[in-house]
């Protein structure tokens, strides 16, 4: 005879949605983490750099880096500009 909750598990495991693939890091310009897959941001909408100001060391960080990437070197993610709300006030100045 079969141990019950052996049973309950494996129907469980039967009935759950297989977990969500990751998205192809080469097939979008912009992705977002969920939980822990990778998804790619369907209406991404970069802005012209020169439309950001009062941020001139993180575009050179960021320029920098990108051409580090385009020589084959290691780089890093660069946030250079994020929606305003609770999340993101403890980087604003008071």
């Amino acid at each position: 005879m079969t141990d019950p909750l052996a049973r309950i598990a494996a129907a469980l495991e039967r009935l759950a949605p297989p977990p969500p693939s990751s998205a192809d890091p080469l097939a979008h310009p912009a992705y977002v983490w969920r939980g822990t897959v990778l998804e790619p941001v369907r209406d991404f909408r970069p802005l012209p750099l020169d439309r950001l100001h009062g941020i001139d060391a993180q575009k050179a960080a960021m320029h920098a880096n990108a051409r580090h990437l385009a020589d084959g070197a290691a780089a890093h993610d660069v946030l250079l500009w994020a929606r305003a709300g609770p999340a993101n006030r403890r980087w604003s100045k008071p």
